[in-house]
């Protein structure tokens, strides 16, 4: 049995994580069982995402899943977040040695696998309460909060929200030629348009009305009577550093997975959190100043007779990993 680890295997389970527009903004630098995750700010969303939250809390996720990843093949990572206090783009080291009672669990390895970010109309079945405070209590213990919102007013103003934060973000040519460079770009990264749902008539500007991105080939047919009942999530933090992000990312990325292996499906809500206004209303009135929202999650179930989507496209392993 080797006691260097499978950082490759690993590495490569990592970039199957969630990331801002899948800009995959990461990259890993491994020698031996060692290895160290770096934010690459080349892959900024300059215009959606100035301050660099989305980049942050899609790093963040990324270091989930190196940890599930490693437990999964039998081995124990331990983590030093943002160990260079000068330069926030070394986003941790990881060192990893075997497991004292290696499990390996395949279950995991196919959530992640499984994962994926479906953008179409969730059906009329209520995630029930109960399931959701579970998912939450499993994000918690990544370091973040992260609060279920059951309530209708409450859900209604979270998507008012993202519809303003929507509306004046469509104010910024530069900001539409960014999203429109996100869904176009060839080769491993982005939203491909046959993963973004058709255009509809109603919730137009809403990025949970599945607006957000242009030109979507997807079909995504009313299939129900009943209208979406789908539960809202804020994955949030009590303060707003780079730390602060990371740990949301990991939250984030732990809820999804369990989610993912209950058949549920996730939707990151993140507009309202990028635009100034629109998260101070959010920071202020939802969470009433007592924590800063980094993220927002749409949660339901698919209809049964959805297709399964394929999983978007990911960077070539040697682009984003150097060493071995």
């Amino acid at each position: 049995m080797t006691d260097v680890a499978p950082a490759r295997d690993i590495v490569e389970l990592a970039c199957r994580a969630p990331s801002v527009h899948n800009t995959q903004p990461w990259s890993y630098r491994v020698h031996g069982s060692d290895m160290d995750l770096f934010a690459d700010y080349k892959r900024q969303l300059v215009y959606a995402d100035p301050n660099r939250r989305d980049l942050m809390v899609s790093c963040g996720a990324a270091l989930h899943h190196i940890q599930v990843a490693a437990a999964a093949l039998g081995w124990s990572a331990r983590v030093h977040r943002l160990p260079d206090a000068s330069d926030e783009r070394h986003v941790a080291s990881i060192h990893l040695t075997r497991a004292r009672v290696p499990s390996p669990d395949i279950g995991v390895l196919e959530t992640i696998a499984a994962r994926r970010t479906d953008r179409r109309r969730t059906s009329s079945w209520p995630v029930p309460e109960d399931r959701l405070n579970r998912l939450a209590s499993i994000g918690i213990s990544w370091g973040a909060q992260v609060l279920p919102v059951t309530a209708d007013m409450s859900k209604a103003q979270l998507h008012r929200l993202t519809g303003r934060a929507a509306t004046i973000q469509q104010r910024n040519p530069r900001y539409i030629e960014e999203l429109d460079g996100w869904t176009r770009s060839p080769g491993g990264a982005g939203v491909p348009r046959d993963h973004v749902p058709e255009r509809t008539t109603s919730g137009a500007g809403s990025e949970s009305s599945h607006e957000r991105f242009p030109g979507g080939t997807l079909p995504d047919p009313v299939l129900e009577t009943e209208p979406s009942e789908d539960a809202m999530m804020i994955v949030c933090t009590s303060s707003d550093d780079a730390i602060s992000r990371v740990r949301a990312g990991e939250a984030m990325s732990a809820v999804w997975l369990q989610a993912t292996s209950e058949n549920l499906s996730v939707t990151p809500l993140s507009q309202a959190v990028e635009v100034e206004e629109t998260r101070q209303v959010l920071q202020s009135d939802v969470l009433g100043g007592l924590a800063c929202p980094q993220i927002l999650l749409r949660v339901g179930w698919l209809p049964m007779v959805r297709d399964e989507l394929p999983p978007t496209p990911r960077r070539p392993l040697d682009e984003v990993m150097t060493g071995g």
